[in-house]
């Protein structure tokens, strides 16, 4: 068929190089009558020679007069839309079932989730994390703040490490997040380099709590943190709670690069638990043997926290001369902590004599009930271990000091948690009593 009208179409063009074909079209008003026509409202007949059939015009032009004398036009080349007709006074519509569409957030968080469509990447020690930076301007004033939106940006590994910024966009994806313990440290670390707000505040709703972090656990999270500046305020809330652990600690390599400052802290603390007084003294001399050189500067400091009035007046009059350890005898000799001891003994004695003037039992030593305790342990471990007013506490060495954090370190690691609290006011029964026991059964 197409081909037959190929050669008709052929046919018709080399007739027409021979003759032009021409028509003539005559368009008239069937209602025209000659014998009322005026040159304004006669229609004209239009005739026009045309060569080809695209040349015939098909608009029929008509022209009327309106009652007013108007003269309208009136086009047979009309729209759809023009007859009044449209799709939008549709009966019904809005009661029409509309079908379902996947909610925004859900397609959002599966994109965000997925990864896809990433727009930037964060390269951390040669690891690239493909990211939304729409995700990490929402939570982060790090990168809500940058001026241009990049498509690399590479974070320091010393605040924010790969770990931690993998566990901080995985929390700023989830909708309930949790944080390890074993990496929140990190954590903390990086958002506050990232100065991501309330993932700090989900940090510290950990810190702050003494189920997650106290004694044992807040000790090594202290030490885990040390190297960590933006942890300072986290250490110095954990150095508050290292109290019945703290002789444990002090057994430690770690105690022994302990800041100055912390070690006034705990010394100067009413909260530490210790056997008896002359242990803190202990403690100051561990710390400053590790660097005598460089640390024996500090000796003033640290022994106006160490509280002689409280330790037994026996060991006072006899700790200048039996105690054989260099740098005790340093100590002890040192102008200022003379002046303590000899101080402290007066103070003691006379208490006594006054407490005897009235009666009551000298030998129970009521100074060690003042004000200005610490938290007293009875630990059995201890083998130096005796009642204030105990003549053996002469015998007290710092080697026995050095023996008893052996123990320490051997025994097991919830061995801090076991030792008993001693009431300061009431008696024990130490060998001066459990001796005047034997002789009693002895002589009847």
């Amino acid at each position: 068929m197409e081909e037959l009208m190929r050669q008709q179409q052929l046919s018709n063009g080399q007739k027409s190089e021979r003759q032009e074909l021409t028509c003539s079209v005559l368009f008239t008003n069937p209602k025209f009558r000659a014998d009322k026509s005026s040159t304004k409202d006669e229609i004209n007949s239009i005739a026009r020679m045309v060569s080809n059939a695209e040349d015939l015009e098909l608009d029929r032009v008509f022209r009327k007069v309106s009652k007013n004398d108007v003269e309208e036009t009136r086009s047979l080349n009309r729209s759809l839309f023009e007859f009044g007709h449209n799709f939008e006074d549709a009966d019904g519509w809005l009661k029409l079932e509309q079908p379902c569409k996947d909610q925004l957030a859900t397609v959002l968080r599966y994109m965000f989730e997925s990864h896809l469509k990433t727009t930037v990447q964060i390269e951390i020690n040669n690891m690239y994390f493909n990211c939304h930076f729409i995700v990490l301007q929402v939570y982060s004033r790090f990168f809500s703040e940058l001026d241009m939106i990049p498509l690399l940006v590479t974070l320091p590994e010393n605040a924010v490490s790969q770990k931690a910024f993998m566990l901080s966009y995985k929390w700023m994806l989830s909708d309930e997040p949790v944080l390890e313990l074993a990496h929140l440290v990190e954590v903390y670390v990086a958002a506050t380099y990232l100065r991501i707000t309330s993932l700090e505040a989900h940090c510290w709703k950990y810190f702050d709590d003494e189920e997650c972090y106290n004694e044992d656990t807040a000790c090594a999270l202290y030490v885990e943190s040390k190297d960590n500046p933006a942890m300072d305020v986290v250490r110095n809330l954990m150095l508050t709670r290292i109290r019945k652990f703290l002789l444990t600690f002090v057994a430690t390599k770690e105690f022994l690069d302990l800041p100055t400052s912390h070690l006034i802290y705990l010394l100067d603390s009413d909260e530490i638990c210790v056997n008896t007084e002359i242990e803190v003294f202990f403690i100051a001399v561990r710390w400053m043997g590790h660097n005598w050189n460089k640390r024996k500067a500090h000796i003033r400091r640290l022994m106006s926290c160490i509280r002689f009035n409280l330790m037994p007046l026996w060991h006072l009059l006899y700790a200048r001369r039996e105690e054989d350890h260099p740098l005790v005898m340093e100590l002890i000799f040192h102008p200022e902590v003379e002046y303590k001891v000899d101080d402290s003994i007066a103070r003691i004695t006379s208490r006594m004599y006054a407490a005897s003037l009235e009666g009551n039992d000298a030998q129970s030593e009521d100074y060690a009930s003042d004000s200005g305790q610490r938290n007293w342990i009875c630990d059995n471990l201890c083998s130096y271990y005796h009642g204030v007013g105990c003549p053996n506490t002469r015998e007290i060495r710092f080697k026995h000091f050095e023996d008893y954090l052996l123990e320490l370190q051997q025994c097991s690691k919830d061995h801090w948690s076991q030792v008993i609290f001693q009431d300061p006011s009431k008696k024990i029964d130490c060998c001066s009593s459990r001796k005047t026991k034997s002789d009693d059964h002895v002589s009847e």
